[in-house]
């Protein structure tokens, strides 16, 4: 039998671990990552140069230190650790702007997480009437803060992505909501024979330019907006989409799959990188990766994670097949289809 008190400390931890979200949002909205960058600070330095608080910021650094974001390094000299130094804007890796995202809307909409169960409707359905992407576009800091956020997270993809799949002979490779391109060009980044084509809303690829100038690949991409239940761009080999269905109901993904097939030549492929819900969830540290981003489907577009049968019959019913299944050192799945 399990000890009630073991069960207790460990449902307690998952009950307050709200306060490391909000310590480390709090760490980015006072830039002290980017303070602590060239090296340690006194705390009294560091109070002035945030416009903070002495007192109250060693509290926080205190409380940063216990999970390894921060160290002190003595006589109150205030010093990132590696992991810290991860919330730099300008770090390869970085995870500021998902650290911001977290803590900040999407914060928001988990709070209201059982009216969306209660209804089946997503936060901005139920307080705005339409979808989160619509709202984006009237909101240009909003959807800049959310595109950053999905650069971070895509760059670890992408290397994942192009560790399981051979784009070689790829001519022409179409990148359907593609954000800000970092996907695109790092595939491009890798096959310097290719030109690609980024397709998204204007919101989306106005911040594509430094993403492909940085990879080097500005010259033979171009940005295309427009929307994917509308059209897509024609004449690719191969069509991307990444993280796209998993926003919509089934519906949607089948008009978004129609217009990707009216826009493929018989030999293209089409790519679908997603996360696949195996049939039994577990425990693992994957397993709560991929419930915690169902339910941000749930409460911020309306979408969902999906088996790879209903991938399968998504395809079927927009008139294409399921071919092959790719797995990548990552969360995500690579699900080929033609």
């Amino acid at each position: 039998m399990t000890d009630n008190n073991d069960d207790r400390s460990r449902l307690l931890a998952l009950i307050e671990a709200s306060w490391t979200t909000q310590a480390i949002r709090a760490a980015c909205l006072l830039d002290l990552p980017q303070h602590l960058a060239a090296g340690p600070q006194h705390v009294s330095t560091l109070a002035a140069n945030t416009h903070s608080d002495a007192a109250a910021l060693r509290r926080l650094f205190r409380t940063l230190s216990t999970i390894g974001v921060c160290r002190d390094d003595g006589a109150d000299r205030l010093a990132l650790t590696t992991t810290g130094a991860l919330l730099c804007g300008e770090h390869p890796h970085s995870l500021r702007a998902w650290a911001l995202q977290v803590g900040g809307p999407q914060w928001q909409r988990l709070g209201e997480l059982a009216e969306s169960v209660r209804s089946g409707q997503s936060w901005h359905q139920r307080h705005q009437g339409r979808g989160s992407y619509d709202a984006l576009a009237d909101d240009a800091d909003n959807a800049a803060q959310f595109h950053r956020a999905m650069v971070e997270l895509t760059r670890r993809v992408a290397a994942d992505v192009l560790h399981a799949v051979d784009f070689k002979g790829a001519q022409r490779i179409v990148d359907v909501g593609g954000g800000s391109g970092e996907l695109l060009a790092a595939v491009l980044a890798a096959q310097p024979a290719a030109q690609g084509v980024l397709f998204d809303q204007d919101h989306a690829i106005a911040l594509a330019p430094p993403v492909l100038q940085r990879a080097g690949v500005a010259a033979r991409c171009e940005c295309v907006a427009g929307s994917f239940f509308d059209r897509v761009p024609a004449a690719g080999d191969v069509y991307l989409l990444k993280s796209v269905l998993h926003n919509w109901d089934d519906e949607r993904c089948i008009v978004i799959l129609r217009r990707c097939r009216e826009a493929m030549a018989a030999r293209a492929r089409l790519l679908l990188i997603e996360r696949l819900v195996p049939e039994q969830v577990g425990v693992t540290a994957s397993d709560r990766s991929l419930a915690r981003s169902d339910l941000n489907m749930l409460v911020g577009p309306g979408g969902r994670e999906r088996e790879q049968r209903e991938f399968a019959a998504l395809l079927e019913a927009a008139g294409m097949a399921l071919a092959k299944v790719h797995a990548t050192r990552g969360a995500m799945s690579v699900i080929e289809a033609r």
